[in-house]
C-alpha cells in the first residue's frame, strides 16, 4: 500500500530520488511509472553495470585494488568474484565504493544539471541515496519497501549464497530508517498489480500541477 509522507511541490521540474532495499523490486516500479508519466531516468545500478563492463580506467582501477582475478578473459569486471570480496570484508566494500560513488555521482549530478536546465522530470534510482547523502539533491524521496522476509526470499531466487544475501542487507541501511525519510512509501510485498497500483497514485502525487 501507498503511504504519502509530504509531497512538496517547488517547482514545475520534478526530481526525484528512488531508493529501498536490495530485492524490493525498485525497477519494476520505475517502468510501471514511467507507464503512467515520462520522465528522464537514472539507474545508479545499470550505470555501476556498464562502468564495470566498458570503463578502462575504472576496470584497471578495481583490477589494481582487487588483483587481476577478479578480471575475466575479455578484460571486464567479474562481478561474482567482486562481489564475494566486497561483501565479506566491511574494508573492500568501503575501497569499492571509493572507486565507484564518484564516477557515479557525477553522472547522475550531470542528468539533474540538464533536465533543470531543459524543464525535465528527473528520477535517479539510487539504492544508496541516504547511504551517501545524495537524498539532499532531490525535491522528492520515494522508497520501496518490502519485509526482510520476503527480500531473503527474492534473494535466494537468484542463487545468492545466504552468506552473501545476509551481507549485502546488512550493507545497506534498514528500510525502516529510509521510510522515515520518504515523501512517498511504495509497499511492495504484494503482487505486480498492487504495485502499478501505487504507481498509477503515485505519478498523480508527484506530478500534480
Amino acid at each position: 500500500m501507498l503511504h504519502l509522507c509530504g509531497v512538496r511541490h517547488p517547482s514545475n521540474v520534478m526530481t526525484i530520488g528512488l531508493t529501498g532495499g536490495i530485492a524490493c523490486g525498485k525497477s519494476t516500479f520505475v517502468r510501471a511509472l514511467s507507464a503512467c508519466h515520462g520522465f528522464e531516468h537514472f539507474s545508479a545500478d545499470e550505470c555501476v553495470h556498464q562502468l564495470l563492463a566498458s570503463d578502462p580506467c575504472l576496470i584497471k582501477a578495481v583490477s589494481d585494488a582487487f588483483g587481476p582475478e577478479v578480471i575475466d578473459a575479455g578484460g571486464h569486471v567479474n562481478r561474482p568474484a567482486l562481489r564475494g570480496i566486497v561483501f565479506v570484508d566491511a574494508v573492500a566494500r568501503r575501497k569499492l565504493e571509493a572507486i565507484l560513488h564518484p564516477v557515479v555521482r557525477g553522472r547522475w549530478q550531470t542528468q539533474l544539471q540538464n533536465c533543470h536546465a531543459s524543464g525535465r522530470h528527473f528520477l535517479a534510482d539510487i539504492p544508496l541515496l541516504f547511504e551517501t547523502g545524495s537524498e539532499r539533491s532531490f525535491g522528492q524521496i520515494v522508497v520501496v519497501a518490502v519485509s526482510t522476509q520476503v527480500q531473503r526470499a527474492r534473494l535466494a531466487t537468484r542463487g545468492l549464497q545466504s552468506a552473501i544475501a545476509e551481507a549485502m542487507l546488512a550493507s545497506q541501511a534498514p528500510i525502516r530508517q529510509k521510510i522515515d525519510q520518504a515523501s512517498i512509501v511504495v509497499w511492495n510485498d504484494g503482487n505486480e498489480s498492487s504495485l502499478h497500483r501505487q504507481a498509477s497514485l503515485a505519478a498523480e502525487l508527484l506530478f500534480a500541477t
